[in-house]
């Protein structure tokens, strides 16, 4: 599934206000992104942004003042138990996901093989394949885990399925620790001359 400019704008507009948010110069102001051709038309918002580059577009942000809430948000109910932003199981997804991402020689993670072969290694609760979709399920539609369509080196007519995990999201950066040496607090993000948007949702190292 390959994100729309939409989504782009999004999570770009969310890492620039982590990245942010300890500058006092930028309090009240929230950034907008939007991204064009090199014409400067506008993207469309539900096209596929898989294939967008540097060399045929360009990003702009802008601030503009963040709305206050016309009233504060009701207490939460103590009664109910909210569901903890990451479980165990998906915490342990997350880190086999990471290590995986890692692997010297491999260009994308296979959902398929690591669903079959990786999460089974890991121990025996993963061996019922139920509970390993379940739990990779739960991920993707939480964005936690992102996928895309990538060519197949052994049957490029047969496209792959390839996970990788959103590291953007605050969750996944405090389970992996990820560091933040930067003054400013930024998260490196390394461009490879390959669409942004799967450089962008990879790489955030």
């Amino acid at each position: 599934m390959s994100l729309t400019y939409k989504e782009l704008e999004t999570e770009l507009e969310r890492s620039i206000s982590a990245s942010l948010r300890n500058l006092s110069h930028f309090a009240g102001f929230r950034p907008h992104v939007s991204i064009h051709d090199k014409k400067g038309r506008k993207k469309r918002q539900n096209a596929s942004a898989e294939n967008w580059s540097a060399d045929t577009g360009e990003i702009r942000v802008s601030f503009e003042a963040a709305r206050e809430p016309a009233s504060p948000p009701p207490a939460p109910d103590p009664v109910r138990t909210a569901k903890p932003v990451v479980d165990d199981p998906t915490a342990e997804l997350i880190r086999r996901l990471d290590s995986a991402e890692s692997k010297p020689g491999y260009d994308f993670v296979a959902l398929k093989w690591f669903r079959d072969s990786v999460l089974p290694a890991v121990r025996p609760a993963w061996a019922d394949a139920g509970a390993r979709a379940a739990v990779l399920r739960d991920a993707i539609e939480r964005r936690i885990v992102l996928t895309s369509k990538v060519p197949n080196p052994k049957s490029p007519m047969f496209p792959v399925t390839a996970i990788r995990l959103n590291r953007s999201l605050p969750e996944v950066q405090t389970l992996l620790g990820a560091a933040r040496d930067s003054p400013l607090g930024f998260q490196p993000v390394a461009i490879r001359g390959e669409a942004l948007s799967a450089t962008v949702l990879r790489e955030r190292r």
